[in-house]
């Protein structure tokens, strides 16, 4: 039914495109919910030191993955290599809650997240290769979907249910057969080296100036400081808080920023083409403020309350989806009308790269707070508020520059 509701072409973009619930599912969960689970249990005293240790280590993982996704892919044999990757995600997925060992999680959460960010990449290559340039951008619109409904659901699925039990092992088996269902669909796309895209007249590309310098580092200390928050956002609700089930209100409020997010930028996008035409980059402050408020406010009596912490992750997730446009709507403008085409590479590689910022940055306070005999859980909360000025800061300066630079 759904087939013929869609249509032929629309059904198989869906379906190519299926996998990114799946990865997105648990690549999410293994950074904001899982570890701090996992470690609060097998290693209370050190825990944000493993936390962190494991997000950095997980990182650079992930870069590694990409790359060697770009070089190797799937191969000649798709649908087997793609199929041990899921099975071997689905496997970890279903071991994790009764791992006993620090050590023994942290090479699995490495391993879940390089996997992840390997299939993801090999799958978007193949899935934009069959879609062609003329459903290029429905396919990248699904493609997006299907990451954030992974990005919500995974958070909120296992703070709600962080031991493996017949409803979990339901889920993942489902999740994992359509991620299986999705790597036959893209099968047939040609292996990485098929693809190459074939020379063309040289573009003379434009090197980044300064206000593009500047812009990338405001942008990646602003994803930063939300990739740390999230992160840490367990241990404060815990540690400060005393609340009792906090990978549930963790999990209620990561999924309320990403909800709020996902459904405030068609608006703010609708809105900024009709009543801001003219390219301020005002977009970009609200963000680092709202979390420098957030890591102020954080350690307060009141921000242990349901209500009130729902309420500002709600406001940091809009905050966020209108920095998030501000700076995408810079760096194609840029890449497109003034041949600056390394600020698209940027933008689609600011995950990786804020969060190697923002678990370096935990790491270290999680190492002065157990030098200090400080708990880490505060250390934290100042880090973000302290991360959040700096990008505020270098925002600030940034558009300065770009405005002076655009009269």
């Amino acid at each position: 039914m759904l087939f013929y509701w869609l249509g032929e072409s629309m059904f198989l973009l869906l379906v190519r495109n299926l996998s990114f619930v799946f990865l997105a599912f648990a690549a999410s969960a293994y950074v904001n919910v899982v570890p701090q689970i996992v470690y609060a249990r097998t290693a209370p005293g050190t825990k944000s030191l493993w936390l962190s240790a494991t997000l950095l280590i997980g990182t650079i993982a992930c870069v590694a993955a990409v790359e060697w996704a770009r070089r190797f892919g799937y191969g000649t044999r798709p649908k087997l290599i793609g199929g041990l990757i899921t099975l071997a995600l689905l496997v970890i997925l279903s071991a994790s809650s009764g791992i006993t060992q620090p050590w023994n999680f942290a090479m699995l959460c490495v391993t879940l997240r390089a996997l992840c960010q390997y299939a993801s990449q090999e799958t978007d290559r193949r899935a934009a290769a069959l879609a062609g340039a003329a459903a290029r951008g429905t396919n990248d619109t699904i493609s997006l979907s299907m990451r954030f409904a992974g990005m919500l659901a995974g958070p909120l699925f296992v703070g709600q249910h962080p031991e493996f039990d017949r409803l979990s092992a339901g889920l993942y088996m489902g999740l994992a057969a359509l991620a299986l269902w999705s790597v036959v669909a893209v099968a047939k796309a040609p292996a990485v080296r098929a693809t190459a895209i074939p020379k063309e007249p040289a573009v003379e590309e434009l090197p980044l100036d300064r206000s593009d310098r500047l812009l990338i580092w405001a942008a990646r200390l602003c994803f930063a400081c939300f990739a740390m928050l999230t992160a840490c956002l367990m241990y404060v609700l815990r540690d400060i808080h005393g609340i009792a089930d906090a990978s549930r209100r963790c999990s209620l409020l990561i999924t309320s920023a990403f909800g709020s997010a996902m459904l405030a930028t068609p608006l703010l996008a609708m809105l900024r083409s009709r009543f801001f035409r003219q390219r301020t980059l005002s977009g970009m402050l609200p963000a680092p403020l709202g979390i420098i408020a957030a890591g102020l406010l954080m350690p307060l009596p009141s921000a242990g309350k349901i209500g009130h912490s729902i309420a500002g992750a709600v406001v940091l997730g809009v905050a966020f989806a209108d920095f998030q446009l501000s700076f995408r709507d810079y760096a194609s403008h840029q890449a497109i009308e003034r041949g600056r085409k390394a600020l698209l590479a940027v933008f689609n590689n600011l995950s990786n790269t804020s969060a190697l910022v923002a678990f370096g940055v935990m790491l270290v306070l999680s190492v002065v707070a157990r030098l200090l005999n400080v708990d880490p859980a505060h250390s934290f909360s100042l880090g973000v508020a302290i991360l959040g000025l700096c990008a505020f800061l270098v925002a600030v300066w940034a558009r300065r520059t770009y405005l002076r630079a655009e009269r």
